[in-house]
């Protein structure tokens, strides 16, 4: 009869996993079993961003032409000895901290991106609140074109690429993208919205 109670409690304890923490004391004869669950509160939303032919346009030439003239300052940057080391550069009222992320791989397996997050604080010294820019910045695998997407924070830039899939965390929200077909003039992300 014991070891019944014990396994209702148990499949009840895996059905109920919106505790943080909790411990529960089952006794059984003399001897007491402590079971702790743990819940992980951490949500994943995963996507895949396709690139479709009516997305070429002035627009996205645009974003190449502005890449470009960031491609030489972001190449410094791609060294497979820094995956996820934060480089900072400190100038006299800026501080730049740079994160190479590694190769993310486009799923049509024609286009590889290094991918690079860039935040900016600018006014340090000067004003008694310095203002932030976040970039993130895809430098396509022969590391002669780039796009650079501007974003609202800093909590909105990516963290990682792991298994081909770069992943975002906002808030309690895990948010992982995959590239197909190429980049698009605006990078729209759940959750995140578009830059």
């Amino acid at each position: 009869m014991n070891k019944i109670l014990i396994v209702l409690i148990l499949a009840f304890l895996s059905c109920t996993s919106e505790q943080k923490k909790s411990s529960l004391e089952l006794e059984s004869g003399k001897n007491i079993t402590k079971i702790k669950t743990e819940k992980n509160d951490l949500k994943v939303v995963l996507d895949t961003l396709v690139f479709r032919k009516n997305m070429n346009g002035e627009l996205l030439t645009e974003k190449y032409t502005s890449g470009l003239s960031e491609l030489k300052f972001y190449k410094q940057f791609v060294s497979e000895n820094k995956i996820a080391e934060k480089q900072i550069l400190t100038e006299e009222h800026t501080k730049t901290e740079i994160t190479y992320l590694g190769i993310l791989n486009d799923l049509n397996h024609q286009n590889s991106y290094h991918v690079i997050t860039n935040f900016k604080t600018i006014g340090i010294g000067e004003i008694e609140s310095p203002r932030g820019q976040s970039y993130i910045a895809f430098l396509d695998e022969n590391l002669d074109k780039a796009i650079v997407y501007q974003m609202t924070l800093p909590d909105e830039l990516p963290e990682k690429i792991e298994d081909n899939i770069l992943y975002f965390t906002l808030e309690s929200e895990k948010i992982g993208i995959s590239i197909l077909g190429g980049l698009p003039p605006i990078l729209c992300l759940p959750i995140i919205g578009c830059n």
